[in-house]
């Protein structure tokens, strides 16, 4: 590669110059487009993603493209979304950056058919140590991401959980690259009206998916909630149809997807954020969260404990742990006002000292530009 990066940018699985991006969620790269529009580098950015469970992609720029494809989990959709490759062999890119599991499959191609360009990945979240997934099952990924590996210049991990895992399972550690995940520091404040219904109550916030690995079942089935006077607000739909939840409470109140614009505003009005995950890559909703000068009760899986320290910005608990859970609930639901704003400002300028935007997206572009 020479001068400009022409660059493909990522295919997720629903949501980069001619660096292309192929991803499933836009809310996983929506940092790292605006600085690489903007990198003299980069002459064109491409995002190619899923139709199904999509936000709004709207980055005004002569250097930005945009496309969808089509896929569903099924047997039909993994076949359609091999054939995205021709699509990506098109715009005759510098550098392809697959997000997620899912749009890695397209990896497969190129056991048949080399790249010309080179080929990043970054699982988000490693198939094979799932919790949902039987021994089998697990043993079968890692072989694939071992061969799959063989075919990818670059491999990303978004936590230092992530990494040491890619090393335990025998991936190639001359390819793994630890780059955190990153937010803008910036936010936007609108006036929404608060979802919580009673003052005297504390107020905790989840926003997520509704399936197994977020945890939020277990939340909902094993939290003392009323008990310990607390009033849990829900933002959020299924997506992978693997939960159906439906509780009758006060304590509880579903809001339903929230525009990511608005969801910042929605924090303000809580006095803490719960990431009650079974399994977590990183946990982004508990960096938005430290961004929004909030505390965060999480579980200490995957790259959380990382994010959140322990009685310093926030409580952590023993994952699919009921009675670990409930003792960190009764031990929020006993703090003071200003304890709880104490944390929640810990957590703010431990996003803003390790996980500025600028110097993580200047480490992914060097890992771009490198034969």
């Amino acid at each position: 590669m020479h001068g400009h990066l022409n660059v493909l940018i990522g295919i997720h699985q629903s949501r980069f110059s001619c660096l292309i991006y192929v991803i499933k969620f836009v809310q996983v790269i929506s940092c790292n487009l605006p600085f690489q529009l903007k990198d003299k580098q980069v002459s064109s950015v491409i995002l190619l993603n899923s139709k199904s469970n999509s936000e709004e992609i709207n980055f005004i720029s002569h250097k930005f493209i945009h496309k969808t494809y089509k896929y569903r989990r099924s047997i039909q959709g993994i076949f359609r979304l091999l054939k995205v490759r021709s699509e990506i062999d098109k715009f005759t890119p510098d550098v392809v950056h697959f997000h997620s599991s899912f749009s890695g499959i397209i990896r497969l191609t190129y056991l048949i058919k080399p790249a010309k360009y080179k080929v990043v990945y970054c699982p988000h979240g490693w198939s094979f140590i799932q919790q949902n997934k039987g021994p089998i099952r697990k043993k079968i990924y890692e072989f694939i991401e071992r061969c799959l590996a063989r075919k990818t210049d670059a491999i990303i991990n978004i936590s230092k959980s992530e990494q040491e895992e890619a090393i335990k399972h025998n991936l190639p550690s001359s390819k793994l690259h630890l780059i955190y995940n990153s937010i803008s520091s910036e936010r936007k404040e609108y006036a929404v009206r608060t979802p919580f219904t009673d003052k005297k109550r504390k107020k905790l916030l989840f926003i997520g998916r509704f399936d197994a690995a977020k945890g939020l079942s277990f939340l909902l089935d094993n939290g003392k909630l009323k008990e310990n006077g607390i009033e849990l607000v829900v933002i959020g739909a299924s997506v992978l149809q693997d939960q159906n939840l439906k509780y009758d409470d006060r304590n509880i109140r579903f809001l339903g997807w929230v525009d990511n614009e608005y969801i910042g505003s929605y924090m303000m009005h809580c006095d803490a954020v719960i990431v009650p995950s079974m399994w977590e890559g990183f946990g982004l909703v508990a960096l938005e969260a430290m961004r929004a000068h909030k505390m965060v009760i999480a579980s200490n899986v995957g790259g959380l404990p990382e994010l959140i320290i322990d009685k310093k910005n926030g409580l952590l608990f023993k994952k699919g742990s009921a009675k670990s859970l409930n003792e960190r609930l009764n031990e929020f639901a006993g703090m003071s006002d200003s304890a709880i704003k104490i944390m929640g400002e810990r957590g703010y300028d431990l996003f803003r000292q390790k996980y500025n935007r600028l110097k993580l997206n200047e480490k992914l572009l060097k890992i771009y530009s490198e034969k």
